[in-house]
């Protein structure tokens, strides 16, 4: 159990950035840059969300009311930089608040942090026989990186709510889309279509899918999983398109704001993912000058682009937990990023390039 204030916790080293010391499959970094990242990334969904912490307020704040016979818990899984959780202390002083992650939040002021929150360092793979019963909400931002079985997931997940507790999901894709909500292709220089921006989310998308160590792409199946899933109902899924820059002119302020900062906070997380793109045995220069590009790309607001964030609300069953399934899904082998024939031949030329990176514990 890791207290508000984090004792020292050895963390890996790639190429000069510092990791999680637990799990390889989680391939971004966890060091004091990322985690400042996390925190605008957080800004962004919170204004996406009209201001909100939260889908489906009325859920979330009935679950969590004054007034019960024991103290309302919430628990967020990949707490990252321990944001969401800090806010939903101050939000909810009666619930305790507790944020798990393969690596500790380093938080700027450990004293300021809620007496009614807690951080732990755990692997969320692992079944929570703990936690039984135990919370009323259960939040998850963005860790299909470091979850291996999405759809068992869901069943230890099942586990740690209570009967009628709240799951809030809620994950960007890696495909971008244009003006018109189309995808966005990962190409090669000179195809009309070719955006920088896409081509960097491509890289990472190729080097961590083919992996088959991690749940990328599981948003694309939340739906039916839910839907499936015994332990779960009254269940919904929805997708939001957020503008990468305040290119579109009917924007509203809040949604102007959001939009500026989806493009600061890709500036940012270009170099978040050099490791990856060192990893794969990209050329320095290469390296470089994708970022380069990209940057001015974003400055300029040369492409008209949309990220799509995935969201999903589902309410613990009063049944009996039902454990995972003996044979449990695995996602499906089709990319769901669109990757050109060109930069498919580009990447295959390229494979003979790739590293294992050194890696050092500090």
């Amino acid at each position: 159990m890791v207290s508000p204030r984090v004792p020292e916790y050895k963390y890996r080293e790639l190429f000069g950035r510092a990791f999680n010391a637990h799990k390889d499959n989680y391939v971004l970094p966890a060091d004091d840059l990322e985690h400042a990242r996390l925190d605008i990334q957080h800004e962004i969904l919170r204004y996406s969300l009209g201001n909100s912490l939260y889908e489906a307020p009325d859920l979330v704040r009935n679950a969590l009311k004054t007034g019960q016979t024991e103290r309302p818990k919430v628990l967020d899984i990949g707490t990252g930089s321990g944001r969401w959780a800090l806010e939903m202390a101050i939000e909810f002083p009666h619930a305790d608040v507790i944020g798990i992650d393969l690596a500790p939040p380093k938080l700027a002021d450990a004293s300021a942090v809620p007496p009614n929150c807690r951080f732990e360092v755990r692997d969320a793979n692992l079944l929570f026989d703990d936690y039984k019963g135990l919370f009323d909400v259960v939040h998850c931002r963005c860790i299909e990186l470091g979850i291996v079985n999405f759809h068992g997931f869901l069943f230890n997940v099942a586990q740690a709510l209570k009967p009628g507790g709240v799951l809030l999901l809620c994950s960007g894709y890696a495909q971008l889309f244009d003006e018109k909500h189309e995808p966005l292709p990962v190409t090669v220089e000179g195809d009309p279509k070719f955006t920088w921006i896409q081509r960097a989310a491509g890289e990472v998308y190729a080097a961590v899918y083919w992996r088959k160590d991690n749940a990328m792409d599981a948003q694309c199946h939340w739906n039916e999983w839910l839907r499936e899933n015994p332990n779960y109902e009254l269940y919904s899924t929805h997708d939001h398109y957020l503008p990468i820059g305040p290119w579109p002119s009917d924007l509203n302020e809040p949604q102007t704001y959001a939009a500026e900062l989806m493009r600061y906070n890709l500036t940012k997380i270009l170099y978040s993912w050099k490791p990856i793109f060192q990893m794969e045995g990209i050329p320095a220069e290469e390296i470089d000058r994708m970022i380069k590009c990209t940057t001015e790309e974003l400055r300029q607001m040369k492409a008209h682009a949309h990220a799509r964030w995935a969201y999903a609300c589902a309410i613990r069953s009063e049944a009996p937990w039902s454990g995972m399934p003996e044979h449990p899904v695995r996602i499906g082998t089709s990319p769901s990023v669109v990757l050109s024939e060109e930069y498919l031949r580009a990447k295959a030329s390229r494979s003979a390039g790739k590293i294992i990176p050194p890696s050092s514990v500090v």
